[in-house]
């Protein structure tokens, strides 16, 4: 007698089962944790939206200097994840962790900066960038830290790699919502409220960090770090930065998402090929559809594939899969729109995955670093904050290189921007060449740009039988350590 096939239904029921009745993490802790990312998101979101217009349209700053002010803050960034890494993997003097008191602290002076920036105050040109640049730099500073902390205390949650996937998928979740909020309103409010932009933008500033600052401070009351074992001591900085090295996962996490941002071109740069060369801008909002919805489907997946591949594997095989989309476009061209809407949307079925098992995968490469270290100098090592600090200075990096990378294509193809004389804005009708080139930068760019960091995360060997080993092995040693421990403080004084 044959068995009969799983619903649909049966499978949603066991995949919330999964959740609800994780080992590692209870409902409260991934609500907790969901709770604060997608809140964190929605104050991104506003500043990485609205904020650049607003300054140059209603807070008169030119955008030569917004640039600047922007770059500026990029850099300060790159610099301050690292101190930030270092400040939360070491203990306060009585041992204890510092991430409670940062996701506790950090959530207010990031909304109230996210509010003043939408604030034009009544100062003078070279004032209102002092302003601006004092604000901006609290808000990138605040975000760092909220960012570092929460990502750290994620990671002391377990040392389990298969509860791991659930927890940071329906993370990933949250944090996609909570992005997506900001950029689906607004712009409806300012198309039914013309004439009030200015005001429009305030108040969702307003209601997204009230809203977002709400989110924020609901994980430290809901997590707790379980990782850090007695026999576990703070390593030196000469021993830290070695274990870091030997974090070969983490590396090839970091390498791909500096070379995605040759990605992020062929992204930014499809704009210009909808409104220059098709002519056809209503295939960025259909594509749009097709990639967000196959996008969410795939992160919901997730646990299942997880199952039988790693994350790194599904990272790899996400960047391959839109790649070849890319080699199709290649061959069809532009010239049918139809078919251009149907290749960029489904090239981004993989994104959501990528996104949720980029984390796992950094997560899990703290394991690894415990393994080696522990193997190779006789200390086990964690860092879960300079892992997380290295990884989000990759993202940084990624931005910053992405800032300079489209421009730099469109001079090699010969775009010509719309000249300005006082407040009148000429258009240049581009040339087919340069019409052309748009095609090829942005086909050639998703080439690169997939199939590269794709190559990159292959060379990461922490999957497979060896991972399982690697694991096995760590436990065995984790338990004897512990075991050693407790046997050394058995008949140790008890604190009164």
């Amino acid at each position: 007698m044959s068995e009969s096939k799983t619903t649909f239904k049966q499978k949603l029921g066991k995949f919330w089962d999964s959740i609800a009745h994780n080992p590692s993490f209870t409902i409260k802790e991934q609500l907790g944790y969901a709770a604060g990312i997608g809140g964190n998101s929605m104050a991104q979101d506003v500043e990485a939206f609205a904020l650049t217009l607003f300054l140059t349209n209603f807070m008169g700053i030119k955008a030569i200097f917004v640039l600047f002010l922007q770059l500026l803050a990029k850099l300060s960034n790159i610099i301050i994840d690292p101190i930030c890494g270092a400040i939360l993997d070491k203990p306060s003097k009585k041992g204890m962790s510092k991430t409670k008191a940062f996701t506790l602290i950090s959530p207010i002076p990031l909304a109230v900066s996210s509010v003043i920036l939408f604030i034009v105050p009544n100062l003078d040109q070279t004032e209102k960038i002092i302003y601006v640049f004092v604000f901006y730099l609290i808000y990138c500073f605040a975000d760092s830290f909220y960012d570092m902390a929460l990502n750290t205390v994620s990671a002391r949650m377990s040392t389990n790699p298969k509860d791991r996937k659930n927890f940071y998928t329906v993370g990933t979740f949250a944090s996609t919502l909570g992005g997506m909020l900001p950029s689906g309103l607004i712009p409806v409010f300012i198309s039914l409220y013309a004439g009030y932009d200015e005001e429009i933008y305030l108040i969702f500033a307003i209601v997204f960090a009230v809203l977002g600052l709400a989110l924020m401070l609901v994980p430290p009351f809901t997590l707790k770090e379980k990782t850090r074992a007695a026999y576990l001591k703070e390593p030196p900085v000469k021993l830290n930065m070695k274990a870091l090295l030997l974090n070969r996962p983490l590396w090839c996490v970091i390498l791909s998402n500096i070379l995605d941002s040759i990605r992020q071109v062929c992204y930014s740069g499809l704009t210009y090929l909808y409104l220059e060369t098709m002519g056809s801008l209503w295939i960025s909002s259909a594509a749009g559809v097709i990639s967000a919805t196959l996008s969410y489907l795939g992160l919901a997946a997730v646990p299942i594939i997880c199952n039988k591949w790693s994350s790194r594997d599904v990272i790899a095989a996400g960047y391959f899969y839109t790649g070849i989309w890319y080699v199709i476009f290649l061959i069809v061209g532009y010239k049918v729109p139809f078919l251009v809407m149907l290749i960029v949307g489904f090239a981004g079925l993989p994104n959501g995955a990528m996104s949720a098992c980029r984390t796992i995968l950094t997560a899990d490469s703290t394991d690894y670093m415990e393994y080696m270290t522990w193997k190779k100098y006789g200390t086990p090592v964690r860092s879960e904050g300079m892992v997380f600090a290295l990884r989000s200075m990759a993202g940084r990096l990624q931005g910053f290189w992405k800032s300079l990378l489209l421009p730099a294509g469109l001079a090699v193809i010969g775009y010509v921007s719309a000249i300005t004389f006082g407040s009148s804005t000429i258009k240049i009708v581009q040339n087919e060449e340069a019409l052309n080139g748009i095609f090829y930068l942005v086909v050639l760019s998703g080439l690169v740009g997939n199939f590269l960091p794709g190559a990159v995360m292959l060379l990461d060997n922490y999957t497979g039988k060896r991972k399982e080993a690697i694991l096995k092995e760590l436990n065995e040693m984790r338990a004897k350590a512990q075991a050693d421990w407790d046997k050394e403080h058995a008949n140790a004084p008890v604190e009164a």
